[in-house]
């Protein structure tokens, strides 16, 4: 895979989550649940009766979601708006991860959930902006460097 398809693909899938989170039916409560209280209880519940998430995630999500579909649009800039991407993917969804394993950080002070499923799929997206973001556009680099050692030298 592409990090432009990356972008694509991982951009939908935000965007559809992101939106289809925001029906109340596809909802438990919070109480119904049992999740801890919030300072921001907008739209807050447990999506699919597996994340806990409020409006603060849902909006996330969608604002990802369409920032992945644009950057892999991009007529002429599409595969470094696609690496960027993958970057921020990386950053935002790691950090969000790391939050969310600690009782003290994982609602941001009420406001985010950021805990149970969210942490383990924060992960997952992170991982993937990772690969996306620093490891494949690393390889591709050092194997058009040894493939064409005098364009390195002409770029010097």
């Amino acid at each position: 895979m592409h990090p432009k398809q990356f972008a694509l693909i991982g951009g939908v899938i935000m965007l559809v989550f992101g939106a289809v989170a925001f029906i109340p039916a596809l909802s438990t409560s919070p109480a119904d649940a049992g999740l801890p209280l919030l300072n921001l209880e907008t739209s807050y519940g447990l999506f699919l009766d597996i994340f806990p998430m409020n409006v603060l995630n849902k909006l996330a999500l969608v604002v990802f979601g369409l920032a992945g579909i644009s950057s892999a649009n991009r007529l002429t800039t599409n595969l470094p708006a696609s690496i960027n991407f993958s970057r921020w993917v990386f950053a935002v969804m790691g950090i969000a991860a790391v939050l969310g394993l600690f009782t003290q950080t994982d609602t941001l002070a009420g406001y985010w959930p950021l805990y149970g499923a969210e942490v383990a799929m924060h992960a997952v997206f992170a991982a993937l902006g990772a690969y996306f973001g620093f490891v494949l556009p690393a390889r591709a680099a050092k194997e058009i460097t040894s493939r064409f050692p005098d364009k390195e030298r002409r770029a010097s």
